[in-house]
């Protein structure tokens, strides 16, 4: 396994910026953030995705994936709506191709369909089949992160049909639902791409809201390898807040 840090939430400020702060600080990668006030900078400007490639190998981090969390009203991908539908997934196509740009291999896709609304489950799924395809074409993988349980994101996965996308788990966010994540990761054996680790609502990891050991244990037993991607709040103190956060989840995680 590998860990690596969030910008914006974790490590905030420019993405240059904190490119260099995940390098200092020891972190294997950092996950670069896509914003609706700051999407236009990458979306439109291909060569800041090299820019940012430099930036990432002077700093000795690699980028391995690039969170898309541009989904509100204007931009759904479970939009009924079949034109702001399909604007949508363009728009996500431009992010899954600057993450190929950047050398990921992970796009994080917020904004999933309510279960409960079953044109906008519909319009998600037309979304993630299209995207599929780019996605297999440029070798980025799709994960999805949702509210759904482990059962929900099966279902919905067995539908897309694809094998280039899959699951992208939260532990705090799945703790802070109600669920067991030890259970969670287990029961999502085969499904995850990539995880990030934070406590209930953000919270340090050394504050007991996820059992960090028994998550450990879990990603042993079902064989993941990939990237853990640290998304503590960042506090007042940012810096201070991941070294203590990276050290707790090494600890946990015996590397």
């Amino acid at each position: 396994m590998h860990i690596g840090v969030c910008h914006s939430v974790t490590l905030p400020g420019e993405w240059e910026e904190a490119i260099v702060e995940a390098g200092a600080l020891g972190f294997e990668g950092i996950e670069l953030f896509l914003r609706p006030n700051t999407m236009a900078e990458l979306m439109d400007h291909p060569e800041r995705a090299g820019a940012l490639r430099e930036a990432a190998k002077r700093a000795g981090v690699a980028l391995p994936s690039l969170a898309l969390v541009i989904f509100g009203q204007e931009w759904r991908l479970s939009d009924p709506n079949p034109n702001a539908r399909e604007a949508t997934v363009e728009k996500v196509r431009i992010g899954i191709q600057r993450c190929a740009e950047l050398g990921g291999k992970v796009v994080l896709l917020t904004g999933a369909a309510a279960l409960d609304d079953p044109p906008a489950v519909e319009a998600y799924l037309t979304s993630l089949r299209e995207l599929a395809g780019t996605a297999a074409e440029l070798g980025v993988r799709l994960g999805i992160e949702t509210g759904y349980s482990a059962d929900e994101t099966r279902d919905i996965l067995a539908r897309v049909g694809s094998p280039w996308v899959g699951d992208y788990f939260d532990t705090g966010n799945a703790a802070g639902r109600g669920r067991d994540p030890v259970a969670e990761i287990r029961n999502r054996r085969g499904l995850i791409f990539q995880m990030h680790v934070k406590g209930v609502r953000g919270t340090d990891l050394d504050e007991g809201t996820v059992d960090l050991t028994g998550v450990s244990q879990a990603l042993r037993e079902t064989g993941y390898d990939g990237w853990l991607m640290l998304e503590t709040r960042a506090s007042d103190a940012p810096r201070e807040a991941a070294r203590k956060n990276l050290a707790t989840l090494r600890q946990h995680l015996g590397v």
